[in-house]
């Protein structure tokens, strides 16, 4: 009886996990890298947007602002020193990211700017 509930238990925690969906969209312009990382459970996410400088040469990145998704996200430093800048990314309840879907990025620094999306390696 005692092997049963052990059994039972186990196919459970397996079809728990089996729920999880990890994503991955990256996409590039001419002088930024970025991708989005994310771990799914039906309505929940949690996910971190990680963003490069190509033209990292030591000095500050200044008013910078990177815009996701019209506004959905929105990060802004008035000086940044550093080439990678991270952003996380959650929520519960919410509708979750649709991988199929590409993310807008629009990024502002030195008063220059370039948009570009992040999108799965199949697109």
């Amino acid at each position: 009886m005692k092997k049963q509930y052990v059994l039972i238990l186990i196919m459970i925690l397996t079809l728990v996990g089996c729920n999880i969906k990890s994503i991955s969209l990256t996409g590039e312009s001419d002088s930024w890298s970025g991708e989005y990382t994310a771990n799914i459970n039906g309505d929940k996410e949690s996910g971190k947007f990680t963003f490069g400088y190509k033209n990292a040469t030591g000095k500050e990145l200044n008013n910078l602002e990177i815009t996701i998704n019209d506004g959905k996200s929105v990060l802004k430093e008035g000086n940044y020193k550093g080439a990678i800048i991270e952003m996380p990314s959650s929520c519960s309840g919410c509708a979750v990211t649709n991988e199929t879907m590409p993310i807008k990025v629009e990024i502002k620094w030195d008063d220059k700017e370039e948009t570009f999306h992040l999108k799965t390696k199949d697109q």
